[in-house]
């Protein structure tokens, strides 16, 4: 467990405040635009290997990857090679997606990658299927609570938080962005990373209040989400989700979309409180924030008690996942 790392560059900030939190040997490398970004990612990987490093987990196949790994296992052949896979098959719509994730299966069938990790369970079990070597990697995240920032102070306006990470059709933007207008007293926060955002919460007259993160880290997160009563992530399509977790761990009830696998059977409760089966219904969705207002600390204290089981599946899942 100890003579890993993994690697993981600057492309998807969403991705990284998840991944370095359930992969606590980590550093981050560039992407492979140029030569001088090669040179440095293999004086890194060389000075990795040098002290030890048995094996080196990549976080996703970025721009440049394929020929540094390549390169690197050409050099040190008793390397191990595993990549998180980072997109799903509704994300090869986008060209990089779609070439980057057809690298990745070339570098497996060749045996240069040892084993793929699907974040979500359908996508293992069809590659799995095809003849892949791969894992399900159960995405997690915790939030120590020296770490965690006390929420808002409860007045009379329900705040609602909205806070997609881009600006791309899947995450949904405009149908959440709807919500308020249908519960009365109430007040959107919303990360605006387009302007036509703030365009149509004020043609909708809907009141809300442009709370941009800046960066995307963890810290900048926790700030935004506890100043609501509530947030909602309801993505059409996701494998990490990060303003969820994040909502959570707080103590702020998170809506999300029908995209996830940590909720079981015996976790029905809390699934019914959280997990929306229209993200494209405003007036669907509204009805559940207010469920979800008029049982908030149950919804928490459900959820603490799931956390507590579910963290032991996901860690169980990473050791595997290393030690394969």
């Amino acid at each position: 467990m100890e003579n890993y790392v993994l690697l993981y560059g600057d492309k998807k900030p969403e991705d990284n405040v998840c991944i370095v939190n359930m992969f606590k040997n980590n550093q981050q490398i560039n992407l492979g635009w140029t030569d001088f970004d090669y040179n440095k990612n293999m004086k890194t990987i060389e000075e990795l290997i040098n002290n030890g490093i048995k094996q080196i987990i990549f976080s996703g196949l970025e721009i440049g990857w394929d020929k540094l790994i390549k390169d690197v296992k050409e050099k040190y052949k008793d390397i191990k090679i595993k990549v998180i896979c980072n997109t799903l098959d509704s994300l090869l719509y986008y060209d990089y997606e779609r070439q980057n994730f057809l690298n990745l299966l070339e570098l497996s069938k060749q045996n240069i990658v040892e084993d793929i990790a699907f974040l979500r369970k359908g996508q293992y079990e069809v590659y799995k299927s095809l003849g892949y070597k791969c894992s399900f990697l159960r995405e997690n995240y915790i939030l120590d609570e020296d770490k965690k920032i006390q929420i808002k102070q409860k007045d009379d306006v329900i705040d609602i938080g909205i806070y997609p990470l881009n600006y791309t059709w899947d995450k949904n933007i405009f149908n959440q962005l709807c919500i308020p207008k249908y519960i009365e007293n109430s007040n959107l926060n919303y990360n605006e990373i387009d302007e036509r955002m703030k365009d149509f919460v004020t043609t909708m007259s809907i009141n809300s209040t442009s709370d941009k993160i800046e960066k995307i880290d963890e810290k900048n997160i926790q700030e935004k989400v506890v100043k609501n009563d509530i947030t909602i992530a309801t993505a059409f399509t996701e494998y990490f989700h990060t303003i969820f977790w994040i909502s959570m761990e707080q103590g702020v009830p998170c809506i999300i979309g029908n995209t996830i696998d940590f909720f079981e059977n015996e976790d029905r409760e809390l699934r019914n409180y959280l997990v929306t089966e229209a993200e494209d219904n405003s007036i669907i969705n509204s009805k559940m924030v207010m469920k979800c207002l008029e049982n908030k600390e149950q919804i928490i204290k459900l959820y603490r008690e799931w956390k507590e089981r579910y963290n032991e599946l996901a860690n169980k899942s990473i050791v595997q996942f290393i030690e394969k």
